[in-house]
């Protein structure tokens, strides 16, 4: 839950010269959990992830997370109109690199600064049914959730080599 990836600088600035509207990620913060109050929260993770860093970057969590870049993806990706949504999930890994239509229905919540909401990935008819084909062929989370085997392996082996 605490060991995903987060955008930097560079993908913010990118972000607004392109004008995106959102963000979805797959993971509980479209913040890197080391640059949110998380590291506090965590104190054990946030020792992991302090020898991954000073193994891979020679810098502490400190260091490179200055406190210009604390939470970048809400402090200042909000303010430039663009929003995310997190812990995006279900067969999800259906739609692995490929451009599709979505649409996020989020929860009326009157004066909420944030809100649940069902996220959807829109296809064409015929494409959706080949996409349910290849679902009945992939192994299952403990929700139902299909994934992709190489996907899995790819991402405990890197996590596997950032621990190492």
């Amino acid at each position: 839950m605490v060991q995903h990836p987060g955008p930097d600088r560079e993908f913010a600035d990118w972000a607004k010269k392109m004008k995106l509207r959102w963000i979805g990620v797959d993971c509980g913060s479209a913040d890197h959990p080391m640059n949110t109050i998380i590291r506090n929260w965590m104190p054990r993770q946030a020792k992991m992830a302090e020898k991954v860093f000073q193994k891979k970057f020679h810098k502490s969590l400190e260091e490179f997370f200055t406190d210009d870049k604390y939470q970048l993806m809400h402090l200042e990706m909000f303010p430039a109109h663009i929003l995310h949504a997190e812990c995006l999930g279900g067969d999800i890994d259906l739609l692995l690199n490929r451009r599709v239509q979505v649409g996020f229905f989020p929860w009326r919540f009157v004066d909420g600064e944030s809100s649940i909401g069902r996220c959807v990935a829109f296809v064409e008819d015929d494409e959706y049914e080949k996409l349910m084909a290849k679902k009945a062929t992939m192994p299952k989370s403990k929700f139902g959730d299909c994934y992709e085997v190489k996907h899995v392996e790819s991402l405990e082996k890197l996590t596997k080599a950032n621990l190492a």
